[in-house]
């Protein structure tokens, strides 16, 4: 048995879409399941309690980021549950961290090929992260693209908070090792992207037992629009301005409060503590592609 937790207004409609498809496959080829369709934001989190909590043992995620992360949160104890994702949104960045088909029926088949593999999640506080979570200019840019779409719309709203951009003071601690910083944003990294494929950490792996802290900071030149195109395509990553640190416990306490986004959701109030937990998701292994 499946219990499918769907976001139909994921991608512009590509939730909808794939709703239809995972239904009609799974009648064609007599798969027991269940759809449960979200109605409203924090739905799928609520969804995901109600449904572990009635039992179920196989719980798939369908939509974008936000889905995915509504969906990890809302499971009570990962270790009785495991979870599958099939990408249905605008940027799927952790699809494509993942190697998760982007094509509805073939990543559908690599769940119900039922081959368990683990994977790492973040603890940032008391909420679980997937992909990234991060304070600074990416958290301003997102407050601005809130119920926007598109990869333009992002850089667009990247191009304006630079234009209005003071560096952010942080005290970072990785493995017990304090740094106070003047950054561009900081990102605890389990997945490579923000923003539709903004390689913010190229060389994360989601399930390498290990998190990378990436401190962007300004550039000494000034020049912060190259760095943040670098940043863009990954090539920020052995400058002079960036540094990257492999961990599994990291702090980063702003000198003012800042908002912490974590997969793309925004938290107001939560501190900044993150705990990778290693092999903490029971997931599928996928056959990878498009």
């Amino acid at each position: 048995m499946i219990d499918f937790i769907i976001n139909p207004n994921s991608g512009k409609g590509k939730g909808k879409k794939a709703l239809d498809k995972i239904t009609r496959y799974c009648r064609a080829n007599s798969i027991e399941f269940e759809i449960h369709v979200t109605t409203a934001p924090k739905h799928a989190a609520e969804i995901a309690k109600t449904v572990c909590e009635n039992g179920a043992e196989t719980v798939v995620a369908v939509g974008g980021d936000g889905t995915f992360h509504e969906v990890l949160n809302g499971i009570p104890d990962l270790s009785k549950v495991k979870l599958g994702f099939i990408p249905a949104g605008r940027g799927n960045d952790f699809a494509r961290a993942a190697g998760l088909h982007l094509n509805v029926i073939n990543a559908l088949k690599d769940i119900l090929r039922d081959e368990e593999v683990p994977a790492d999640y973040i603890a940032v506080s008391n909420k679980r992260c997937l992909n990234i979570a991060g304070t600074g200019l990416d958290t301003e840019v997102l407050k601005r693209v809130m119920g926007k779409s598109g990869k333009i719309t992002y850089l667009k709203s990247l191009i304006y908070c630079v234009r209005h951009f003071s560096p952010y003071k942080m005290s970072v601690t990785v493995n017990g090792e304090n740094t106070n910083e003047e950054v561009i944003m900081v990102g605890v990294c389990n997945g490579i992207a923000i923003g539709g494929g903004m390689k913010l950490s190229p060389r994360s792996q989601i399930n390498d037992n290990a998190m990378e802290v990436v401190s962007v900071r300004m550039p000494k030149n000034g020049k912060i629009m190259k760095a943040l195109f670098g940043f863009v395509k990954g090539k920020h990553i052995d400058k002079e301005y960036t540094t990257c640190r492999s961990c599994d416990k990291a702090d980063i306490v702003p000198a003012t409060p800042q908002t912490v986004q974590i997969d793309g959701e925004l938290y107001d109030g939560l501190p900044f503590e993150c705990t990778l937990a290693k092999n903490g998701i029971r997931t599928f292994r996928t056959s990878g592609g498009k």
